[in-house]
């Protein structure tokens, strides 16, 4: 990996900019009826009776238009959901760019067979231009994916293709990944935890998955090289012994799935021989975030 110093702090850097504001909304959860996963939690997703909804971006225009949909339909599968459909919020500086966004859009809502049923697109000169959009999903059964779930001795696995190329390569390797863990879940495979190891990587959503379960980890694997690049893939933790039930999934999807480490109750960060993040300071970090279990 590059220097893994520096990804690591980059990755707690990058985890605690939230803080504020999560803070500052703290008392919104108790205002909605029915709502089980909201702001206190943190989550990929804010989960109300059944429904799931994530919302993501602004996203640059010419990004979104060939991922905005796709990453944020990432989170609501996450949690345990199937998706339903979507709507968008586009700032555009001309006819040409909307053309741009909602041709990219259309192809990404027909891929993953998501509509967008509405939204909004405007045209201001002093904006830039940008793009957000909502997806809203229902949980497969009654139980969230939470990504805090992580157990003492749970493995940790990678699962899907990193999301990257053009929007129908993206798509395909999206819908795959989706495809796969959905069919997990609907064999009713136990799944401790699961996270998209979006912005900040892999190693920072592990991180966060951690300070949530107050655990820690061994990294005995390298599920990819750069440990802070976004990478559209899953993070699971799960007992050992659905591994190979995950596996036989996996293998029937063609989706790539990468063991590559173990939750300890020790709260450190070990990868091979050499502890990065010491009992002390995993304790001091769970400490400053703040959401839990």
């Amino acid at each position: 990996m590059e220097n893994i110093e520096y990804e690591i702090n980059y990755a707690i850097e990058h985890m605690m900019e939230n803080n504020y504001p999560r803070k500052e909304f703290w008392g919104m959860d108790s205002k909605v009826p029915g709502l089980s996963c909201g702001i206190r939690a943190g989550d990929d997703g804010v989960v109300i009776g059944k429904s799931v909804y994530n919302m993501e971006g602004p996203y640059p225009l010419i990004l979104g238009s060939k991922t905005a949909l796709i990453h944020t339909t990432c989170d609501i599968v996450a949690m345990g959901a199937k998706p339903l459909y979507a709507m968008d919020a586009i700032q555009a500086a001309n006819e040409e760019e909307i053309e741009i966004a909602i041709d990219g859009l259309k192809k990404q809502s027909i891929g993953l067979n998501i509509p967008i049923i509405g939204g909004n697109t405007q045209t201001i000169e002093s904006l830039k231009s940008c793009m957000s959009v909502v997806v809203f999903g229902e949980l497969i059964s009654d139980k969230i994916i939470r990504d805090s779930g992580s157990k003492d001795n749970d493995v940790m696995l990678m699962l899907g293709h990193p999301v990257e190329g053009d929007i129908g390569e993206r798509v395909q390797k999206a819908k795959n990944k989706f495809d796969t863990f959905l069919d997990v879940l609907k064999n009713d495979i136990e799944v401790h935890a699961c996270k998209d190891a979006s912005r900040g990587g892999w190693l920072c959503n592990i991180l966060e998955m951690l300070l949530k379960a107050q655990n820690g980890v061994e990294i005995t694997g390298l599920p990819y090289p750069r440990a802070t690049r976004y990478l559209g893939t899953y993070l699971l933790s799960v007992p050992e012994d659905e591994v190979s039930n995950i596996l036989e999934i996996a293998v029937k999807h063609r989706c790539p799935l990468t063991p590559f480490g173990r939750v300890t109750s020790e709260k450190v960060l070990k990868i091979g021989n050499n502890e990065y993040i010491d009992n002390e300071k995993m304790n001091e970090l769970i400490k400053n975030f703040p959401y839990k279990s």
